[in-house]
């Protein structure tokens, strides 16, 4: 498992490192973009001012040419400021009034009145930044003798905002990048311990089933043997001995039976013995194991609920002893009582269920109970319920366990109608 965790430590690692380059890329983009959009904004202020104070040497300053101006360019305001700070024209407010010094940089008025030129931050309206020019303003003698004022706010902030969101929506994309393969390397990782345990779970598997086919047939013949033996003598001495003695040699053949079952159910574990498909009728299937488990069982009772069934195709012996099985793990662990047992149609599919009131499973087996030789009784085999799923999926079918809801145990097989079985 730790070797499987480093594994996936070079997905994480690569998701990692994208996720910090595509950042880096991104804050690098901004930033030249940052550079490169102030750059064209003073451009475009400082134009606007110039030629628009080149216009103003031929003709005096109106409130109309300021506002033609002002949304010529889509700047929030135009004003003339002269030598003594006062306005002598605005294009969005009164004239002839002194400038307001929260508006306006003195310095940057002296600058222009200087004959310099001066573009930069002004002042804020709430989140809004100002972006002021200050240009000189010539007279015909070439003096200057006043200075045109030009603010942008609202256009240039919404190319700044414009950038910004692009700032955000490209962290936002890498983040998104880096969890996809956050994702992809959770995935892989989740995936690829399933595929070994499943493999590891093969592997054991077919080790188990390759020893008890082995431990079958070194079994069988012996068993062969015994039983040949006792029955022989049976009926030579059966009239010299006595009633203990013919029930010791009874009990004898009862072992010898179930040793020959055990075999048959190794053998069937370990090799796909050919099924003999037919159109089975399976409510007559359901009966004889339901018959079966109560001569089987004097004190339980298997109560059956039969809707009408579809036909399924299948082999009505294996699939009687699938049934059989289920019910005997359900009479042993109910002990007396009632056992239920249902079919119904669903679907494409038959459901039947099997239902105890016994202890239920304990919650350390429930995962690996169709396992081979895993078993939750204590005199169990572990290969009922293995073999029960064996034959239920060469069926086309399943058989699980139903989470517990209640006291008990509940078991559902699914087999595919006739139509649609395989």
């Amino acid at each position: 498992m730790a070797r499987l965790a480093s594994r996936a430590l070079g997905p994480l690692g690569l998701a990692t490192l994208g996720l910090v380059g595509a950042l880096a890329a991104t804050l690098a983009l901004y930033r030249a973009g940052s550079a490169a959009l102030e750059q064209a904004l003073d451009a475009r202020l400082r134009g606007a001012g110039e030629s628009a104070a080149l216009l103003l040497t031929d003709a005096p300053a109106s409130p109309e040419r300021l506002e033609a101006l002002m949304k010529a360019n889509a700047l929030d305001g135009v004003y003339v400021v002269d030598r003594k700070l006062a306005v002598p024209a605005d294009a969005t407010g009164p004239a002839r009034r002194r400038v307001d010094l929260l508006r306006t940089d003195p310095a940057g008025v002296e600058a222009a009145l200087a004959g310099g030129t001066r573009v930069g931050p002004g002042y804020a309206m709430g989140e809004l930044q100002v972006t002021v020019g200050y240009f000189p303003v010539r007279g015909s003698g070439g003096q200057v003798e006043s200075v045109l004022v030009l603010e942008a706010g609202r256009a240039f902030s919404s190319a700044r905002d414009s950038l910004r969101r692009a700032l955000w929506g490209g962290v936002a994309l890498s983040a998104v990048g880096a969890l996809a393969l956050a994702l992809v390397a959770a995935r892989w990782l989740r995936d690829e311990r399933a595929r070994r345990e499943a493999a590891a779970k093969a592997a054991r598997g077919e080790v188990l089933t390759k020893m008890a086919a082995m431990a079958a047939h070194e079994i069988r013949n012996p068993l062969g043997v015994i039983r040949g033996t006792v029955e022989l003598m049976r009926e030579r001495s059966g009239a010299k001995l006595s009633e203990r003695d013919r029930e010791s040699l009874e009990d004898v053949l009862g072992e010898v039976e179930r040793l020959r079952r055990l075999t048959e159910d190794l053998l069937d574990l370990s090799a796909d013995r050919p099924l003999a498909a037919q159109r089975v009728e399976l409510s007559e299937v359901l009966e004889e194991a339901a018959r079966a488990t109560e001569a089987a069982f004097p004190g339980v009772k298997v109560r059956r609920s039969f809707a009408e069934l579809p036909l399924v195709e299948g082999d009505a012996g294996r699939l009687r002893q699938v049934f059989a099985n289920l019910l005997q793990n359900a009479a042993q662990a109910q002990g007396e009582g009632e056992v239920r047992l249902a079919a119904e149609p669903d679907g494409s599919a038959v459901r039947v269920r099997v239902e105890d009131d016994g202890p239920g499973v304990p919650p350390e087996v429930r995962q690996r109970l169709f396992d081979l030789f895993v078993t939750g009784k204590a005199n169990g085999t572990g290969l009922g319920l293995a073999l029960c799923r064996r034959l239920v999926e060469r069926h086309g079918g399943t058989v699980t366990l139903v989470p517990e809801q209640r006291q008990g145990s509940t078991f559902e097989v699914r087999l595919p109608a006739a139509s649609q079985a395989r």
